[in-house]
């Protein structure tokens, strides 16, 4: 089954609109970890504090942004949070010290239209295509990541570190425009019974998909901390960065494109999550128990993101599934106050481990994985559905 013409539209404007959103916070990701411990009175604690605390005020407004687009309707939500990113953008473009960086990144990061836009996409996408409707969504992010590694670490080069801030206020922007003239028209909803979500919350399954997008955001901001600087040590600059990242990443995208379409058309998600979790704990086995060396980071690199593309592109669908729309906002924020809670955990202690010893982040995120082995993997909502 194929996604209808509306179903289509929706998801390019929707994806537009958050890749914009990210393609700038993309830009600084590759290299905030090399520029930010040169900021007056940084060390690589504070630098991992200063990395971790978007994500962390993102996560703490994920459930407040996500009820308000419930009541007040996704596209006024997200066009006022999309201004605060712009607000909290230009400031960090002034940031004269680690401190002032700190705190003018928590206020960026609390733009939080991420449960809103997940929100969205399950309005809009019928349940037998949403799985697929996000691995677009995920193909147009994929692209402006791809894009934003490849350029962020040569404009910071460029035009230096703190324009980046200020070309991200300028996506912001445009994301704004986007999302007044371009955003799709939902149906109207009837207010949601809240005691929906506390049910939702206490269902075994919709835990394992809040404990899910916690490990692999964790994971994710662990790697993007360090990964960087390994490279570094090896002698690789910053300038250099961009081969590395369009290395790993274009193959992993194409191909799990490719498998994802055939899992959802064969019902097969479940083993999805199975191989995505495999890639994971393979690439931090990889990172640990081999010389680091530039053929190491790279193997460890691509199947580190292959297995979270995977998982990027089903658990949000997952979340969409369980639950009505009039209450997708809500429990979409507590996905994604979980998905943020988990980038703010990895990217604070990444700093902190790091100049501890440049293993125990990996054995940090590797722990984690573990763990999740031991909680569980989410089933696909429509599988168990039919197997029930």
């Amino acid at each position: 089954m194929k996604l209808n013409r509306y179903e289509l539209r929706c998801v390019l404007v929707i994806g537009t609109i958050i890749a914009l959103r990210l393609l700038g916070i993309f830009l600084i990701v590759p290299v905030f970890s090399i520029y930010a411990v040169n900021y007056e009175g940084a060390t690589l604690a504070s630098a991992g504090v200063a990395f971790g605390i978007y994500a962390l005020t993102q996560s703490l407004l994920q459930i407040p942004f996500g009820m308000a687009s419930d009541r007040f309707g996704r596209k006024p939500v997200i066009v006022s949070g999309l201004i605060i990113f712009c607000l909290g953008s230009i400031l960090c473009g002034f940031a004269d010290n680690i401190w002032e960086l700190i705190i003018t990144r928590a206020l960026q990061g609390s733009g939080a239209i991420g449960a809103v836009a997940i929100a969205t996409l399950g309005d809009s996408t019928r349940t037998e295509v949403r799985a697929q409707s996000f691995m677009l969504t995920g193909v147009i992010i994929g692209i402006a990541f791809i894009t934003s590694l490849v350029v962020g670490p040569v404009l910071a080069t460029k035009l230096g570190f703190e324009s980046l801030f200020f070309i991200l206020a300028g996506l912001g922007l445009v994301a704004v425009l986007v999302t007044l003239f371009m955003f799709p028209g939902l149906p109207k909803k009837k207010t949601g019974d809240r005691k929906e979500i506390l049910l939702k919350l206490r269902e075994p399954e919709v835990r394992k998909i809040l404990f899910s997008t916690f490990i692999t955001s964790l994971t994710l901001n662990l790697i993007l901390f360090i990964y960087p600087l390994d490279w570094k040590n090896l002698g690789t600059g910053p300038e250099d960065l961009w081969f590395v990242y369009l290395i790993i990443l274009v193959p992993s995208g194409l191909l799990v494109n490719l498998y994802i379409r055939i899992s959802e058309t064969r019902k097969i998600l479940r083993q999805a999550t199975r191989f995505g979790l495999f890639f994971l704990v393979a690439s931090f086995l990889i990172y640990l128990l081999r010389e680091s060396n530039s053929i190491t980071l790279y193997l460890a690199g691509g199947a580190f993101f292959f297995g979270h593309i995977i998982f990027q592109s089903i658990l949000p669908a997952f979340v969409t599934q369980r639950v009505s729309s009039e209450n997708r906002g809500v429990l979409s924020g507590f996905f994604n106050l979980a998905n943020f809670m988990g980038a703010c955990v990895g990217g604070m202690s990444a700093g902190i481990l790091y100049e501890t010893h440049q293993s125990l982040p990996l054995m940090f995120g590797l722990l984690f994985l573990v763990l999740w082995k031991f909680v569980g993997l989410p089933k696909p909502p429509l599988e168990q559905a039919e197997k029930e």
